[in-house]
């Protein structure tokens, strides 16, 4: 498993009671991973930004301790991995 290529840094915005971080990538392949270091993971999903060349658009995204891992049907996609979290006090 290799790690998926981040391009910037990871934006946060506040709801309430939540966190939204959005992370944006320029390279990821099938069961690439992201160490994102969020706690208290509440809910997650990706969303592809590119056409993908066999029309296999979607990207899958599984979650373990802040570890996010993607299923992609090809190699070097781009896409979006957007988390809710739960704010600290």
């Amino acid at each position: 498993m290799a790690a998926a290529t981040q391009s910037g840094s990871t934006i946060r915005e506040t709801f309430g009671s939540l966190y939204l971080h959005i992370a944006t990538f320029s390279d990821i392949d099938n069961a690439s991973t992201y160490a994102s270091g969020i706690k208290r993971v509440v809910g997650y999903w990706a969303n592809a930004t590119d056409d993908p060349s066999q029309g296999n658009e979607k990207i899958d995204v599984a979650e373990s301790s802040g570890t996010f891992t993607f299923s992609t049907g090809e190699a070097s996609r781009t896409g979006m991995l957007y988390v809710l979290s739960e704010r600290t006090v």
